[in-house]
């Protein structure tokens, strides 16, 4: 597994492994099969080994390149990988892997349009490897979101859409593999603001990682150039520059800087208070809601 184009899906291996908590409800009683608490012990608990290819963001990355040389072969054995994990981590990494940035200045849902493509077929992999683990009746969405309403995010949903009543109802909440915006960060709005860009940059372009993965020449590199293109081009940012000379601190820097300017201004104007900001966001984790129904529910 390369060390940094896989940094995105590898980043939540170990933390979804023990970090679940599992919250429930029920509208009505159900049989025990329908029971939404019951199947999201089951996403938690079962495993699946995956396998997919990165061939999406290539023919992405060769539209964008034109005749250049930065055209990558689509059946190089390279773009070919497998992953294991619970399907609550793997829920959680295709949320997340996949998640969009809305440009700034516009207006959207963020996980409607992926940043890149890259990672398409983990989602189609992730999605397929739980609806056959799971069976009818059952809808499973993954939702990653650094604060409601923010402009970055994504979503993976499985299964049909549930019946109006006579639905039970679970919560997964699995870490993204960043740390929680420390205490001391929550005293202004723009250390606020900051810690939740940090912290989103490096969910979408894990610094460390990425600084191994550029230094290479293989399509991995490309496929990264490109994601930290698109990135920079939502956020108004220049990383050029620094990705010249696989400096991704700078990169990162830049990109946080920039981001962090647009969160600052949208939670000072949702929220009376940086503490109540603060309590809303959820940068550090992934939720995932289980919803369950019984046959003939309507």
């Amino acid at each position: 597994m390369n060390a940094a184009i896989d940094a995105v899906v590898a980043l939540l291996l170990i933390s979804a492994a023990v970090g679940v908590v599992v919250t429930g409800g029920t509208t009505t009683p159900e049989p025990e099969p329908d029971r939404a608490d019951a199947t999201a012990d089951a996403v938690a608990a079962t495993t699946a080994t995956v396998n997919y290819s990165l061939v999406s963001g290539v023919r992405e990355l060769n539209r964008s390149a034109g005749g250049t040389e930065r055209r990558i072969r689509a059946g190089n054995p390279e773009l070919h990988r497998t992953t294991h994990g619970s399907l609550a981590g793997l829920l959680a990494r295709a949320a997340t892997a996949s998640s969009g940035v809305v440009a700034d200045g516009e207006s959207g849902q963020p996980e409607r349009e992926p940043l890149t493509r890259t990672w398409a077929g983990f989602r189609r992999a992730v999605r397929d490897a739980v609806r056959a683990r799971v069976g009818a009746r059952v809808r499973i969405d993954a939702v990653w979101r650094p604060y409601p309403d923010a402009p970055v995010g994504g979503r993976v949903g499985v299964g049909p859409e549930p019946p109006g009543d006579g639905v039970h109802a679970a919560t997964l909440t699995i870490p993204t593999g960043v740390e929680p915006v420390p205490v001391e960060a929550t005293v202004a709005f723009e250390t606020l603001g900051h810690a939740v860009a940090a912290r989103t940059v490096e969910i979408l372009v894990p610094q460390d990682a990425a600084r191994v993965t550029l230094r290479g020449d293989d399509p991995e590199a490309s496929l990264l150039a490109h994601r930290y293109t698109r990135l920079a081009r939502a956020t108004n940012a220049s990383v050029s520059g620094p990705l010249a000379t696989e400096d991704t601190d700078a990169a990162n820097a830049r990109l946080t800087d920039a981001l962090a300017t647009r969160m600052t201004a949208a939670l000072r104007a949702e929220y009376d208070s940086p503490s109540r900001a603060a309590d809303a966001v959820s940068v550090s984790s992934v939720r995932i809601v289980v919803r369950t129904w019984a046959a003939g529910g309507a």
